[in-house]
């Protein structure tokens, strides 16, 4: 997207991710994949050898049936460039 049209955008039409379900919806979508391996080594900070290159949906209860319903728990496994493995629970 660019600047320009960044800019006819209102920060109030934007979802806010701070809510759970929203959360998920972007990062815990096998369709969103690549966003959330950007995320991920953005902000676990991981770059070279320990970046990681490939996301597993471990547990990612997307049920709740509407934007208040709590469901906290979404289980990542991620495999790096060097083949560690590591469970992320967020």
């Amino acid at each position: 997207m660019n600047k320009r049209a960044m800019k006819r955008i209102y920060v109030k039409n934007l979802v806010d991710l701070k809510i759970d379900f929203a959360f998920k919806e972007l990062f815990g979508s096998r369709k969103n994949k690549a966003i959330t391996i950007i995320f991920l080594n953005a902000i676990l900070k991981r770059t070279g050898r320990n970046s990681i290159k490939e996301v597993t949906f471990i547990n990612p209860e997307i049920g709740a049936e509407y934007e208040n319903d709590k469901l906290s728990r979404l289980d990542i496994l991620v495999t790096t460039q060097d083949q560690h493995q590591i469970n992320i629970e967020m």
